[in-house]
């Protein structure tokens, strides 16, 4: 009685040749599933090797895995799990998506699937309960996720399906490039788009139709139990009513956790054009939700007239209003609204680009970036909505300085001699929640095993009231800009959202860990305490740091740049965060060797 297939699906795209193998459920009872099987499964891989391949060789695997809880009867159960050798870090490369690409996997009868090898054309993957063809798709390449979502459909008419797609920059190896899937849920970072890419394949269309599942009779009572907890909780109805975007706000105006033009500014004027509230007002036309979810916190737009003229579509979360907004000095929703979609046809990570885009406005401004290289008619500095839409196009199609800019902020900086203008840890840009405004957001940083990261802890979450007392996340101090007192209660965090992006449910579902232990424990067959879901979190943890170890990853690496650590007027009153002591406590209390 158990939430898991017990088959994991293999597909070799040098010899066309697909198969499968048991996964064991003592492996699941061990590392779990998603992010957590799949740094297992590379580790098998790595682990006796002398030369590991590069992310775009054609022999480094690419891993589709859901989670114990992806598709089962439970709320918030729909993520799944990207994994392979990162292009854009060079290190463990994960990514997460909502959607229901993760359920149909599962009611296609498998956990997962193994990519490897490379195509000599491009190709789909087509995956029909319990069977898996491989077909071409040249008449994809080339193309939008958008029309090819809606051709895909038409071609399998008939038949429901789920489909996840690369765009253009996928194609081209933009450094991150993501995989689309639903219009509108993003396998956004560490640019596994691109090695999709370099093993042409464009597309995998899922067809799964075994909804049910052979699990214990308390476990719907356990889901009703988690789904009251969290509507008591934090943040539920503010995601409800205004989605990601409702945080803008308060972001904002209340804790300066929102980046100004490259992290360099503490305020900005019309701030709240961004908000949810106003896309409330304005362009809002529904709300969508992932699979089993009561939030749906997604979002759905339309904008009928003007320049930036949008039919019924996904609208930008939080991340990408403030990546195509604030970061780039732009306070128009319209324009954000149209970058979005246009980023997602184009399949790219809006955290990564909007950054890449921000140092490039900051390197011209400063002189540093002779004009004669931007693409004619942009003037590329704060503000300047027009060179964003123009940007992305000719990143995703590597033309002209878009070729250098595909490379990633890191790569961009270094070349101009500016690193520390580089937002980013490990090569992956930061997302935009700012660790002068929570301090704990420097430690999650530095330390994520992807680079920088927002759901290896939400730290901003936790430094607000956001606490799971049974794992011992509680007791920080009540202040947001505090190094002592917060490292401990942060590591377990650390380690519970290991979890989560194991079992694959939502981080925007907070039950108590009481609660997540219970439906673990009835999914895979195996008595879990709210205890040992942070032992289970730690090895998963350990386990990601190892590979990334055998990559050749340096700790001092476990840094953040000048540009996060200036100190800025507004809401953050002129704090930085103590990242070295931080850090000193971290190692201290993982029982790490911090010289090794």
């Amino acid at each position: 009685m158990v939430g898991i297939r017990g088959k994991l699906l293999k597909v070799n795209l040098t010899t066309q040749e697909i198969t499968t193998e048991p996964l064991p459920l003592e492996i699941v009872q061990k590392f779990s599933g998603g992010s957590g099987l799949g740094a297992y499964l590379y580790y098998q891989f790595i682990k006796n090797r002398e030369v590991i391949p590069e992310a775009f060789a054609s022999e480094n695997p690419l891993y589709f895995l859901t989670g114990v809880l992806t598709g089962l009867p439970a709320y918030c159960t729909s993520r799944s799990t990207f994994c392979s050798r990162s292009p854009l870090t060079n290190i463990w490369g994960e990514s997460n998506v909502g959607g229901k690409i993760g359920p149909a996997l599962k009611f296609a009868g498998f956990d997962g699937v193994i990519i490897t090898g490379a195509a000599t054309e491009p190709t789909i993957l087509v995956i029909d309960d319990g069977k898996a063809r491989l077909l071409p798709a040249k008449t994809y390449w080339g193309k939008g996720t958008y029309e090819v979502q809606k051709q895909l459909s038409k071609d399998f008419k008939g038949k429901k399906i789920e489909v996840a797609v690369i765009g253009p920059a996928g194609e081209n190896l933009v450094k991150y490039a993501c995989i689309m899937t639903g219009n509108g849920r993003t396998a956004g970072r560490t640019g596994l788009g691109a090695v999709l890419g370099s093993k042409n394949l464009k597309a995998i269309v899922i067809k799964g139709t075994n909804t049910t599942f052979d699990l214990p009779s308390d476990f719907k009572e356990v889901s009703k139990q988690g789904l009251e907890e969290c509507r008591d909780g934090f943040s539920f109805e503010l995601l409800q009513e205004f989605g990601t975007a409702g945080n803008v706000d308060v972001a904002l105006e209340m804790y300066g956790d929102m980046p100004i033009k490259n992290w360099s500014e503490g305020t900005i004027e019309n701030a709240g054009d961004l908000s949810g509230i106003t896309m409330a007002e304005t362009i809002l036309v529904g709300k969508k939700a992932c699979y089993h979810c009561p939030i749906a916190c997604g979002r759905e737009i339309e904008i009928p007239t003007g320049p930036y003229k949008l039919p019924r579509i996904d609208g930008p979360e939080y991340e990408t209003c403030a990546s195509f907004g604030t970061n780039l000095g732009i306070t128009d929703l319209e324009v954000v609204a149209y970058a979005n979609v246009r980023a997602n046809d184009l399949g790219m990570d809006t955290i990564s680009a909007g950054e890449t885009i921000a140092i490039l406005f900051d390197l011209v401004e400063k002189g540093v970036i002779p004009k004669k290289v931007l693409p004619a008619n942009c003037k590329c500095t704060f503000g300047d909505d027009s060179s964003l839409i123009t940007l992305l196009e000719v990143i995703a199609k590597r033309e002209g300085i878009g070729d250098v800019l595909a490379e990633g902020s890191k790569f961009l900086a270094e070349k101009y001699k500016q690193a520390e203008l580089a937002a980013q840890v490990n090569g992956l840009e930061a997302p935009y929640h700012d660790p002068r405004a929570f301090s704990g957001m420097a430690l999650m940083y530095v330390t994520s095993p992807r680079g920088a990261c927002h759901l290896n802890g939400d730290a901003y979450l936790t430094q607000q009231g956001q606490y799971f007392p049974e794992i011992g996340v509680e007791g920080i101090p009540d202040d947001r800009f505090a190094n002592e007192g917060i490292v401990k209660a942060l590591t377990n965090l650390q380690s519970y959202r290991q979890v989560y992006n194991a079992i694959g449910i939502c981080q925007f579902y907070n039950p108590t860990a009481t609660t997540i232990a219970q439906l673990l424990s009835l999914a895979q067959a195996q008595k879990i305490s709210p205890e040992e879901l942070i032992i289970l979190g730690d090895r998963l943890f350990a386990l990601k740091r190892l590979i990334n170890l055998k990559l050749g990853w340096n700790p001092r690496n476990e840094r953040l740049p000048r540009v996060m650590l200036q100190k800025l007027t507004g809401p953050t009153d002129g704090h930085v965060p103590d990242v070295q002591y931080q850090l000193k406590e971290w190692y201290s209390y993982r029982n790490y060797d911090q010289e090794t």
